[in-house]
């Protein structure tokens, strides 16, 4: 039951794609998971460090915790516990698949190649295994500030990038992992294809340009009627801040410190939730009470901290 209890709560509490390999029935919400429905991140942490602690081999309690951290931004501590989850009886495939999703944000393909229950053959394997010896980089200026139109019926607005010398105007959206783009000739042509999946082509663009800056060997989706759109892990090692109200997108080679109100976040793999104030419930970053939480507003996704820093 406890293996149970640790599928439902990886499907559940990450609102990822189905990951279930067996039949899961719920289970009553937990202490923990209660107080991360009402915001209150810091008890949620506290509940599952304790769960943890009293059954140090109980898989469960061990991946509940190492989702939950990875979910802040923690992401090597979170995988260790999942890990060892993954030793103490909890769901492989599962587990692995949760892995896929946390490594990438920290680019590290050979932990994800290395997944012996994730992908063992197809596309997504290839891919890593590819990655895990052409990392993933960036290069250019220290910073770039680069136009951002907004949208908000589909992310966070839309900025250009340029792909084999063409302009790709794509939007910024939480909800997507690494790049989906059209696979028109001249993007194909600029990518390393590993086979398809769910009618998509498994990919990586050789070499993207945002601005002044190049980022190379940059995991990607390619479909013909793709709606072109780039995720926040892509991003998120980029220290970017958001200017709705001067259009504008700052993105920079280094990590810095800035200053303002910290609000939490949570990421889903894909997808990331802010908790406006304690008290209140996660809500998704493109949703209507995401969005007014950062009205008027210019903030910085700092993952290293979980948070997103505003400054009004």
């Amino acid at each position: 039951m406890a293996v149970k209890r640790f599928v439902f709560f990886l499907a559940a509490f990450a609102a990822a794609a189905p990951l279930s390999a067996q039949d899961v029935r719920p289970t009553a919400p937990s202490a923990a998971d209660i107080a991360i429905s009402q915001g209150r991140l810091a008890d949620a942490e506290a509940l599952l460090f304790a769960a943890s602690s009293r059954a140090t081999h109980e898989p469960s309690a061990r991946g509940a915790l190492g989702v939950f951290l990875a979910s802040r931004g923690r992401f090597r501590i979170g995988a260790v516990l999942l890990e060892e989850a993954r030793q103490f009886g909890g769901d492989a495939a599962v587990i692995d698949a949760r892995l896929a999703r946390i490594y990438p944000w920290i680019g590290d393909w050979t932990a994800v190649a290395a997944l012996k229950h994730y992908a063992s053959s197809g596309p997504e394997n290839e891919r890593a295994h590819w990655l895990a010896s052409h990392a993933p980089a960036h290069s250019g200026a220290d910073s770039a500030k680069i136009p951002l139109d907004p949208n908000e019926l589909a992310g966070l607005g839309k900025i250009v990038l340029v792909i084999g010398g063409a302009p790709v105007q794509v939007d910024i959206d939480p909800r997507v992992e690494g790049l989906v783009l059209p696979s028109w000739p001249v993007i194909a042509s600029e990518a390393q294809q590993f086979g398809m999946r769910d009618s998509a082509s498994v990919a990586v663009m050789f070499s993207v340009t945002i601005g002044t800056m190049k980022l190379a060997n940059v995991a990607a989706r390619l479909s013909p009627n793709a709606r072109a759109a780039i995720g926040l892990d892509v991003l998120a090692a980029l220290t970017p801040t958001f200017d709705a109200g001067a259009r504008t997108l700052t993105l920079r080679q280094q990590s810095v410190t800035v200053s303002g109100e910290s609000l939490p976040i949570l990421l889903s793999f894909p997808g990331v939730r802010i908790i406006a104030r304690e008290g209140q419930a996660p809500a998704a970053l493109e949703s209507a009470a995401g969005r007014a939480a950062l009205r008027g507003a210019r903030w910085t996704l700092d993952v290293k901290h979980g948070a997103i820093i505003t400054t009004r």
